[in-house]
């Protein structure tokens, strides 16, 4: 499905909408801009077709919500959206301007969530009696880009690379929230590869790729290692035949990888298993 080309809206309107919001909201409300909004705010883009929003609960989404449908707002129902949109799996309500609010609870498409190291970065665009605002940083704009998969993300992530980006909090917050994902997302891998088109096609090289890379790997033979060894205590060349395509070395790098971190042991006589499963004789390292 195609969607109509829509118009970008300038911060002036933006302003206006969260006025108009204020006025109508009943209870108190903090919302986190995300997105392209953020980056017309930085003067890296003209105006938005719409504004990002995270909010921490589903409260404050319900409230959200039914504010703006008071502010003559209407939900887009998901078989109206372009796949892209529908994999956001965001709440988006449009007004008869066109301008759209996307709204997460907590996490953004199924993945990053909002942590405390995010909102201790965040800045404060708007106070008022019953709506706060605040704005993500770049850094952390820069890493949401980084996991979706919208045509214009990789292009947003080259404008606030060539506007100056504190690589370090970009690694860190990506190698953070990979480490906590309870689904198995190796974040690691989602940016890595938005990197590389950025170095192809834009000649921006972002300085962690290569360490980025390097635990992507691990992170993924590791991830393939568990599936096997969920099914059965094994050695190495057990895991080896049963992977259906690694290497010996790929096993002995995703192995030391889960050996480190804790999630796998060796008994005595050679076999690997889950640290969560029964075991005995453990081999001493």
């Amino acid at each position: 499905m195609n969607e109509p080309t829509r118009r970008n809206f300038d911060l002036e309107y933006i302003k206006n909408e969260l006025i108009i919001l204020e006025k109508t909201i009943n209870g108190k409300l903090t919302i986190y801009i995300i997105g392209g909004a953020v980056m017309a705010m930085d003067g890296l883009k003209p105006g938005t077709k719409d504004i990002d929003i995270i909010v921490e609960n589903k409260y404050y989404q319900k409230l959200l919500v039914r504010s703006l449908e008071q502010c003559n707002y209407v939900t887009i129902q998901p078989q109206k959206l372009t796949k892209p949109y529908k994999e956001l799996s965001a709440t988006i309500l449009e007004n008869t301007d066109g301008f759209r609010w996307d709204i997460f609870i907590k996490c953004v498409a199924k993945g990053l969530v909002l942590s405390n190291s995010m909102k201790k970065r965040t800045i404060s665009i708007y106070s008022g009696e019953k709506l706060t605002v605040f704005r993500l940083s770049k850094e952390d704009i820069f890493l949401l880009k980084g996991i979706t998969s919208r045509n214009s993300d990789v292009e947003d992530m080259s404008l606030i690379a060539m506007a100056g980006v504190d690589y370090k909090i970009v690694f860190d917050e990506c190698i953070s929230q990979s480490d906590s994902d309870r689904k198995g997302n190796v974040w690691e891998a989602f940016l890595n590869e938005h990197c590389k088109v950025l170095q192809s096609e834009y000649e921006i090289y972002v300085p962690f790729q290569k360490e980025l890379e390097k635990k992507a790997t691990e992170k993924m033979l590791s991830l393939r290692i568990m599936e096997i060894l969920k099914k059965a205590h094994m050695t190495k060349v057990e895991i080896l035949l049963e992977s259906g395509g690694l290497n010996p070395l790929d096993i002995d790098e995703g192995l030391n990888f889960l050996l480190k971190k804790g999630k796998v042991k060796e008994s005595v006589d050679g076999k690997f298993s889950l640290n969560n499963s029964k075991s005995v004789n453990v081999k001493r390292k």
